[in-house]
Formats: structure tokens, sequence, C-alpha cells
């Protein structure tokens, strides 16, 4: 029998029909997958108390549409509370994020291996912004929107402390009178964090994600404003 066993993260879910939920899978090998869970809202079903977010699975399913039926999901590792709460709506904006931002089927094991880094982080440390604009970071890298915090867009000569510089997605960095410092955007790319250069950061992710993904509507925000 053919199988797909592998690790994977729940990202969304959502009713389908009286019993069951069709679930939103980041998995290890396989990228994003979405699978109907047959019964699963049923309290004798294998499968209920098993799909909760931010627990590490093994999953199985069978298919070849983009709808898959699951048959399997059992924790893999034993589950961490996270740090505080604002950890945990955290959680849930990166999984909006994940969610929106990678496409069905879109295989990539670094950002399976990203997503997991951050969920574990959020779960044991207190450093909420820190792990989320790194998060950010990295993912957009991934994603193919790496934001170049090294060199000024057209010229090409280095960030340079004390001369300032604003910030377009569709290009990067040019020196203006008023804008971000180099200063602030050199400890930005070693992540050496002030107070700052997270603001700063915080502000510049979002430019670049509200740009490439302008119809997304992440609810989870409204905790961050």
């Amino acid at each position: 029998m053919i199988t797909n066993l592998q690790k994977a993260y729940v990202i969304h879910s959502r009713p389908y029909k009286e019993t069951s939920l069709i679930v939103t899978f980041l998995t290890k090998d396989k990228g994003k997958i979405t699978a109907v869970a047959k019964g699963a809202k049923r309290r004798n079903s294998r499968l209920s108390g098993n799909l909760e977010p931010f627990q590490c699975l093994n999953i199985d399913y069978r298919g070849k549409s983009d709808l898959k039926s699951l048959i399997l999901a059992e924790p893999c590792e034993v589950f961490e509370d996270f740090f505080g709460s604002e950890n945990l709506y955290s959680a849930f904006y990166v999984n909006e994020l994940i969610n929106y931002l990678t496409a069905q089927a879109d295989e990539s094991i670094e950002i399976f291996d990203l997503y997991k880094k951050c969920i574990s982080n959020l779960k044991k440390k207190n450093t909420v912004e820190e792990i989320l604009r790194d998060f950010e970071l990295k993912i957009l890298s991934e994603l193919g929107y790496e934001i170049n915090f090294l060199s000024e867009y057209g010229s090409n000569e280095p960030i340079t402390e004390g001369l300032s510089y604003k910030y377009a997605p569709q290009s990067g960095f040019i020196k203006s009178a008023k804008g971000y410092d180099g200063n602030i955007l050199k400890e930005i790319i070693k992540r050496k964090f002030s107070k700052n250069s997270l603001k700063a950061c915080k502000e510049i992710n979002r430019a670049t994600i509200d740009y490439y993904f302008e119809e997304l509507n992440i609810k989870s925000r409204i905790f961050f404003k």
C-alpha cells in the first residue's frame, strides 16, 4: 500500500458537514496540503483531539486530488505549552502567514524547519518580537522576497551608519533626508535588535508583505497593533 506518512503541523481547520473537518497541514516533505478528516468531531474517532495546532504530528493520507483524505494523525512528540498568552497569539499569526503565503503542495523542507523552530522558540522564550521579526525575514527570503539590508538600491553602495534611507518594497533602500538610520538597518541584518530596530523591522516587513501579498487579511494582527 502506498503511504504518505510524514511529520506535519495543523495550520488551519474548518468544519465540514456535521462530524468532519477540512484541515490544512504544513508537512515536512510535501509542503502545504489540505485533507478531509472524516468523523474527526466524533468523540470516539481515532482522529479526535489529535488535530490541534502547534502539535507535531505523524500523518498519513490518500488521494490524488488537491483535497486528500486523512487516514492517520498521531502526536509524534510531547506537547509543550507556550511561554505566555502573547506567545500563543503570536503562533496563530505565524500560522496565518504560512497559510496565506505558501502555495498548496509547495514543497520546502526549509519552510517546515523554519516554522518548527519558530513555534519551538515561542513555546520556550519570552522574546516574542525578536522571534516574529526573524521568522518574517526568513520566510520572505525563502519565498523569494528577501530584503536587501546591505546595499543601496541602484548604486549598490553599502548601507552606512549615520545616513538615512527610505524603503520601498519594489526596489529597496535609497538615501533620503528622512528615513531609517543605517545603524538601525545593520542591527536588523545582524539580528542584534534594539527597541528602535525592532520597530523599524516590523514596519519594513509589514510593508513588504502588504506589497507582495496585498490580498491578505491577517486577523491575528489585531493583537499587535
